[in-house]
């Protein structure tokens, strides 16, 4: 069964694996943390920045929280929840961001992330999220649109992963 967890040091490995696996497979629409990155001492030293974005207090950093999803023990994929809409927000990386390891999709799990994820938005008191999705990415603008998002505008963005493209906004009412 599937659920969304809090990052822990029992699943860093699974992390790292779902890390490789994205980076091989070159997905550039949600990208993790560089694989290279992650040794022994990754969580711990990671630990206090994550912490601090949830509180808010991440420079530059919108308010954040980050869940890892497994299933039987397996790293299935992550969810990240984002309770405020600076631009960076509305612009870029939307309140909702979440990917499924390439080995894994098709099966399903995409759903269940954002609706546990969705769960997880009401339970922080929210009222809306936005989905901010590139405009190729077909499989996470179906998925959205079946879980109820309403297409609000197209612009365009550049970011690092992605260069140039096009950004479909999407809002969710909770």
């Amino acid at each position: 069964m599937l659920e969304l967890i809090k990052r822990c040091p029992e699943y860093v490995e699974g992390y790292k694996e779902y890390c490789r696996e994205m980076y091989d497979n070159n997905v550039i629409y949600f990208r993790p943390t560089n694989p290279d990155y992650i040794d022994d001492g990754w969580f711990s030293r990671t630990k206090p920045w994550y912490d601090r974005k949830e509180q808010g207090l991440a420079e530059g950093q919108p308010v954040s929280f980050h869940y890892w999803a497994v299933d039987g023990g397996k790293f299935i994929g992550e969810f990240q929840l984002r309770t405020d809409f600076p631009e960076k927000v509305m612009l870029d990386i939307g309140s909702i961001g979440y990917a499924v390891r390439p080995s894994e999709q098709g099966k399903g799990y995409g759903k269940e992330i954002l609706r546990l994820g969705l769960e997880l938005a009401r339970g922080h008191g929210m009222e809306k999220v936005l989905l901010t999705i590139n405009d190729e990415n077909k499989a996470s603008i179906h998925l959205c649109e079946s879980m109820g998002g309403v297409w609000e505008d197209t612009v365009e963005a550049c970011n690092e992963a992605e260069g140039q493209h096009l950004l479909r906004r999407y809002w969710i009412t909770l």
